[in-house]
């Protein structure tokens, strides 16, 4: 009876694994601007229409208020998010390279691994965005206004010409908030006349990034690497950032 037993647990665990290598992989569905205008037609904050998996490549979305949609895992590759309304939405694992999120607000958006990769989001608004493990490397980020937690976040070589990582006063009201780019990579990123106020850059890697009059009073550069930084000699607020001695510069 045991030897039985055994027999059919063994035959079922063959079955299993047999079926989990047999299941076939489901394509990402291409949907059209109007059917995604239709999805979105019907949705509300309460009930946001579920686009996950789905491919919106290349569409023109400009001005479109996805209602807290969920893209997870969709492909953006090339669409055009312009002035998009994407407060809250989830892109996690979203592949959105290429795409054009200029003057878009993405505020409270959760985008856990995404690839933005080249990505325009020029003057864009990132309050608040949650974006651990994120590659933004070659992105354009200029004036863009971000509060986030971004750790580990890959922003090799992007741009970020003005943009704003820093304590903005305006936010105070509803507590300290600041970015937290621990670990993340901005090699050689361009970081000129950018807010960092306050960012926590703890064991963040800025080898070559350009910090021309950037302002960095009150960031934390525990262990960060700033070797062949440029822009040194006139960079704001490095005297009053903090544990500036545990940094590794080229000296």
């Amino acid at each position: 009876m045991i030897a039985g037993r055994r027999v059919i647990s063994r035959a079922a665990v063959a079955l299993l694994a047999t079926s989990g290598i047999a299941r076939p992989v489901c394509a990402q569905q291409r949907l059209t601007r109007e059917q995604v205008l239709g999805a979105l037609a019907g949705a509300t904050a309460q009930t946001p229409a579920d686009f996950t998996g789905q491919d919106l490549s290349g569409l023109d979305l400009t001005g479109v208020d996805f209602k807290r949609a969920n893209l997870t895992r969709c492909r953006l590759v090339g669409t055009n998010f312009t002035k998009a309304q994407l407060f809250a939405a989830t892109l996690t694992d979203a592949v959105a390279t290429d795409a054009d999120f200029t003057g878009a607000t993405l505020d409270m958006v959760v985008m856990y691994r995404a690839d933005l990769r080249r990505a325009v989001l020029r003057d864009a608004s990132l309050f608040a965005v949650i974006m651990p493990d994120a590659n933004l490397s070659d992105a354009d980020l200029s004036r863009a206004k971000i509060v986030s937690p971004m750790a580990h976040a890959k922003l090799i070589r992007a741009k970020l010409v003005h943009a704003s990582l820093g304590v903005d006063p305006g936010t105070q009201s509803m507590g300290v908030l600041r970015t937290d780019a621990t670990s993340a990579d901005f090699t050689d990123a361009d970081l000129t006349g950018a807010n960092l106020r306050k960012v926590l850059f703890a064991w963040t890697d800025l080898t070559g990034a350009d910090l021309t009059d950037a302002d960095v009073s009150g960031a934390d550069f525990t262990g960060a690497i700033l070797r062949g930084i440029r822009g040194r000699d006139r960079l704001h607020g490095l005297d009053h950032a903090l544990h500036v001695d545990q940094a590794i510069f080229n000296d």
